[in-house]
């Protein structure tokens, strides 16, 4: 009785901790462009406008699936989704305390479970961005591997890890950068398979059903594109365009690796502690099991590379996790609460910053109704694509998203000629071009000559919001 307790208390003061750091964001649809596309992306799925063919975008088809859901909700569908961004939050940092407590003590478990929900105001995570929702479904295959060693199935020794890479296979529908702690998890489950049986054919035959088990999502939606006569557009989008990306200025490139590198340099204390208990406990196999999870989280990082401030937040989990054996020293319990301080504030003041410089739902709103004023087709060339998610929505291209017209690295990654496309839905006479202001460093520029070239002779400034940084721009045909 007493155990159940203290375990709806701690809920009660983890849930309350999740809705009052992410308090500022409720219902403002405008916290990132990515997230925006999802929702975006989900409704057209709901009107049956397929990822890959009618709606173009390199993101894995269950990401667009689970934002359908929101979609479900109507006028409602940003709360929704931002209240299931909410509940994934909840269930990683449960998972992280439980597994916390194979490793340390349950204060500095429950701490660590703090941490990372506090972290991932650091990078953009405050909403809806796809690992807030992977990293539930990665912390949660980890977990099932680390109960399988620290509690074997003497009946079923198979049944956790082949739980844990069907997991894995549905992360990788939402990302598949997740691929990496996937290929680690399963090589880890086969290892300690053979320790315990020496049996090669055994060892092989688990492999392939743990491989099996982490693609079969995936192939599940190739073998839907291959029936219905689209398996190429398959390939190109989920294998092919990524590795046409260009690369960006390494001016640009050097800002992103060093603020990234700030977010998780005071996390290493506890990767490196973890590593020590590692060798001292060499028995307890759950010390390395979780600081290799960490290592191979951002080893995945670096390989894929992008550098953009969300990419830090699947480093969140293991490195919020290796930072509980801290508290078994008095200088970690403190250098531990101080990040959690230091971190949670300054989390605040980002979301604040993003409110100020992205806008708010007061924001959308009055976009909406200088739109309404003259009910018409709306192109984003450049800006929140939470303007495609409203009645001004019209196919004008099959590749809304704003950055695959004005990004420069993606000027020959997305299987259409970039400048082509410009024309063509400039010719549809769009009533509405949304812009803001230049990016010289990232931007194409030819692109934009030409959007400017036509908004100079047609078109006249209806709207514009001023953030910290940065303006948004709406022309209206005249």
């Amino acid at each position: 009785m007493f155990e159940r307790h203290k375990t709806l208390i701690l809920n009660f003061i983890l849930v309350g901790f999740i809705f009052v750091s992410r308090l500022q964001t409720f219902g403002n649809p405008l916290l990132h462009v990515d997230e925006e596309f999802y929702l975006f992306g989900g409704g057209r799925l709901l009107h049956g406008d397929l990822p890959y063919l009618q709606v173009w975008d390199r993101k894995p088809f269950g990401i667009f699936l689970l934002y359908a859901v929101f979609h479900l909700f109507g006028s409602y569908r940003v709360l929704a989704y931002q209240a299931g961004a909410m509940a994934a939050v909840w269930g990683t940092a449960w998972l992280l305390f439980r597994m916390g407590k194979t490793i340390a003590p349950a204060t500095g478990a429950f701490v660590s479970a703090l941490l990372y929900v506090a972290l991932l105001n650091l990078s953009q995570g405050e909403g809806g961005q796809t690992p807030v929702f992977y990293n539930l479904l990665v912390t949660a295959a980890v977990a099932l591997v680390l109960r399988g060693i620290t509690q074997p199935d003497r009946k079923n020794p198979d049944r956790h890890p082949l739980l844990g890479m069907l997991l894995f296979g549905l992360a990788m529908q939402l990302k598949y950068t997740v691929v990496f702690e996937g290929i680690f998890v399963g090589l880890y489950s086969v290892v300690w398979s053979w320790l315990k049986c020496r049996s090669l054919s055994k060892t092989l035959q688990k492999s392939v059903l743990f491989a099996a088990a982490g693609l079969l999502p995936t192939f599940a939606v190739f073998c839907f594109y291959a029936a219905i006569g689209h398996s190429s557009e398959w390939v190109f989008a989920n294998l092919e365009s990524i590795f046409l990306r260009g690369h960006g200025p390494s001016e640009e490139t050097y800002h992103l690796q060093l603020r990234m590198l700030r977010a998780i340099l005071p996390l290493m204390i506890g990767l490196i502690a973890t590593g020590f208990l590692a060798y001292k406990k060499a028995s307890d196999p759950q010390y390395l099991y979780l600081m290799l999870w960490a290592c191979v989280a951002c080893l995945g990082v670096l390989v894929f590379g992008g550098w953009y401030p969300h990419y830090a937040l699947p480093l969140y989990a293991p490195l919020a996790l290796t930072s509980a054996p801290l508290w078994r020293w008095k200088e970690g319990r403190a250098w531990v609460v101080a990040l959690l301080c230091v971190i949670s504030l300054t989390g605040q003041y980002s979301l604040r910053k993003h409110r100020l410089e992205n806008g708010n739902r007061q924001t959308f709103q009055a976009m909406l109704g200088v739109m309404s004023q003259k009910p018409g087709c709306v192109f984003v060339y450049q800006g929140p694509p939470a303007l495609y998610d409203t009645p001004y929505w019209c196919p004008l291209t099959n590749h809304p998203f704003p950055g695959h017209f004005h990004e420069k690295i993606e000027a020959h990654a997305t299987g259409v000629d970039v400048m082509q496309e410009t024309h063509r839905v400039l010719a549809a006479r769009p009533e509405y071009i949304v812009t803001e202001d230049p990016l010289p460093l990232q931007e194409n520029l030819l692109v934009r000559k030409e959007i400017f070239l036509e908004i100079t002779a047609d078109y006249k400034l209806a709207y514009k919001f001023q953030g910290l940084n940065h303006s948004i721009y709406i022309y209206r045909h005249t």
